[in-house]
């Protein structure tokens, strides 16, 4: 099964995560960790690379929430060491997908699904009501 890798400012991964499992059930092989003001970057890096220790890399999806942000910048960074794919841009819906798909679809299909799919996760509820 693909392992899933969640990396954000603050506390974001951890409840995306809490949140995705209130409506999924409880996952296997899904970690969180986020930066927080108390925490420097090296050590963020240092609980991102265990993370991928932990969840094996090769078969890994890495999420990010932000472009150019700490956590961006050292997923980025880290992809020179480690095999995963990364994705940043991360939401609950984009998230939900991937953990309903993951045990049934190979790395290619699902993040081909993902990028397909991540436009339709943003919706103008104004314009759509019309």
């Amino acid at each position: 099964m693909i392992g899933i890798l969640l990396v954000s400012h603050g506390t974001y991964a951890q409840a995306m995560l809490e949140t995705a499992q209130m409506i999924l059930g409880s996952q296997e092989r899904i970690l969180a960790v986020g930066l927080t003001p108390s925490k420097s970057p090296e050590t963020l890096k240092e609980e991102i690379c265990q993370a991928i220790r932990t969840l094996g890399a090769g078969n890994l999806l890495v999420f990010t929430d932000i472009i150019s942000g700490t956590p961006f910048n050292t997923v980025a960074l880290l992809s020179r060491e480690y095999s995963f794919r990364h994705f940043t841009g991360i939401n609950l819906p984009l998230l939900i997908e991937t953990l309903a798909s993951r045990p049934y679809v190979s790395m290619e299909e699902l993040t081909d699904t993902l990028k397909k799919n991540a436009a339709s996760t943003f919706v103008d509820v104004d314009e759509r009501m019309k």
